[in-house]
């Protein structure tokens, strides 16, 4: 038996337009979502391109880097180097003397006779970071190295922080070296370069002369760092006045890396009285702020924001008059000693 049908007058039948009404609320929420995943695929396009994007532009840096480094690691080797016609040019200095290295130099580290020289590779030391990346062509991020394989050693390093380095390439050489003493050994030269060609300087204040038995006061620094340190901008203040360390027009001071120099209030007569000290300069008016205190003072050693200051008592510190210097019981140690002065030498 078939299953009886309602009757047609027994079906609920909407009132007029509700069916319709349902209908176009369902088309709207269908716009809508589709309008929302529209803009999301769009500036999730807009996203990736310029990931891509950036991804581009770090690999074509570094694929610019592999024949850069390539071609900087030749010029070193390529040749004993020359600076305005002399091939010994580890004997000059960067910013003093009639002929500087700051005014044109082939770096090359080779002997005469083709092996790596370990003099002209200490040289590197006189170069700023800027200075030898110029010199070089280089734009990005620089350091160089040279060890020796038996024992190992490290002969040089130059440059900037490779550890902190996100992306970087190097290249490397192995060669003979000949030592200070003359001998040959095998050696390895690296050179790397890499994406942080910036690199800040620091100098430490070593050792305080403020009141000499006879001379000239002075004040020892010390440039820690791999690369050499320019001096222009930096300042020595005692209470009473600021003084710049200066040379003079044709000059461009700077302390080698690893290097301690001298400012002295009369260069010529810490030179006397100290004829073995390599790096001795002035400050502008011929006095060390308004002259040390002997009784008491404080000097302060400044660059930007970077600044130290060391005070003292006669009383105290022992070292008035008597041939003793301030001496830093380290370059980075807070404590100083009154000992026998020795210029030049941390």
């Amino acid at each position: 038996m078939a299953p009886a049908l309602p009757a047609v007058g027994d079906m609920a039948v909407p009132a007029g337009g509700a069916l319709m009404r349902h209908d176009e609320q369902g088309v709207t929420h269908v716009i809508e979502y589709t309008l929302a995943l529209t803009l999301f695929i769009l500036l999730l396009q807009s996203f990736t391109t310029t990931m891509e994007f950036r991804l581009g532009i770090d690999l074509d840096s570094q694929d610019q880097r592999y024949p850069a480094v390539r071609v900087v690691l030749g010029e070193l080797i390529g040749s004993a180097g020359n600076a305005s016609g002399i091939e010994a040019w580890e004997a000059l200095e960067w910013g003093t003397g009639e002929t500087q290295l700051r005014n044109g130099t082939t770096v090359g580290l080779l002997a005469s006779d083709g092996v790596l020289s370990a003099a002209k590779c200490q040289a590197l030391a006189k170069f700023p970071y800027s200075g030898l990346r110029e010199e070089l062509g280089v734009s990005d991020g620089l350091a160089i190295e040279v060890r020796t394989l038996s024992p190992d050693a490290r002969i040089l390093f130059w440059g900037g922080d490779l550890d902190s380095a996100s992306i970087s390439v190097t290249e490397e050489r192995l060669l003979l070296l000949r030592t200070a003493e003359g001998d040959e050994v095998p050696a390895k030269l690296r050179v790397s370069l890499f994406e942080a060609p910036f690199k800040s300087d620091t100098l430490y204040l070593t050792e305080i002369m403020y009141a000499p038995t006879s001379g000239s006061e002075w004040v020892e620094l010390y440039n820690p760092g791999d690369t050499a340190v320019l001096l222009h901008g930096w300042k020595l203040s005692d209470l009473a006045e600021d003084d710049l360390i200066t040379g003079t027009t044709t000059e461009q001071l700077s302390i080698p890396a690893r290097t301690a120099a001298v400012i002295a209030a009369s260069p010529s007569i810490f030179a006397s009285d100290y004829p073995g000290v390599s790096y001795v300069f002035g400050v502008e008016d011929s006095a060390l702020g308004n002259g040390l205190g002997d009784g008491g003072d404080s000097l302060t050693l400044s660059h930007g924001a970077l600044s130290y200051t060391k005070s003292w008592e006669a009383t105290t510190d022992g070292a008035d008059g008597d041939g003793n210097s301030l001496t830093r019981d380290c370059p980075t140690c807070d404590g100083w000693t009154a000992t026998t002065a020795t210029p030049g030498t941390v």
